[in-house]
């Protein structure tokens, strides 16, 4: 019997002991502390834009669709707003010259676009956008356009 009685004992003996060594475990400090550390923050990329040859234009003829190929290269993200065209002609300034086919006879429907390309984290995020081209009615001779191959220069804020 005296030895059932150590037994007990034993083991309740071990239950407080381990309950308070459990409790123990979860005792802590606090205190305060300070540090430093550094980031950096990218830059922004210049946003590509281009598009492919566009149909035939004629003197007040009817619209030409052209798709506008929008590309960032960098892994930030980067905001498109408005994308306008501007097309180049041979143009040399002048009205007498022979070879002059004025820029201002064409016109460039802009795109707002209001976009983020980019945004998340990845180098190389693309999108189109679509407009249209023409070729407005001078009321002059414009048969030095005839032929002509012209490029658009484009642009975003």
């Amino acid at each position: 019997m005296r030895r059932i009685k150590h037994k007990k004992l034993a083991v309740l003996v071990s239950a407080v002991a381990i309950i308070a060594l459990a409790s123990a475990a979860f005792a802590y400090f606090t205190n305060s502390g300070t540090g430093a550390g550094s980031a950096g923050v990218g830059t922004s990329s210049t946003i590509e834009l281009s598009s492919s040859l566009v149909g035939t234009l004629y003197p007040d003829g009817p619209d030409v669709d052209v798709t506008v190929n929008i590309h960032n290269p960098g892994a930030g993200s980067q905001y498109v707003g408005t994308i306008s065209g501007v097309v180049n002609t041979n143009d040399n300034g002048t009205v007498t010259t022979a070879d002059d086919c004025l820029g201002s006879w064409f016109e460039v429907d802009d795109v707002v676009y209001n976009g983020t390309l980019t945004a998340d984290g990845t180098a190389g995020d693309s999108d189109t956008a679509d407009t249209v081209v023409r070729m407005n009615d001078s009321g002059t001779n414009q048969d030095n356009c005839k032929l002509d191959t012209m490029s658009i220069t484009w642009s975003s804020n």
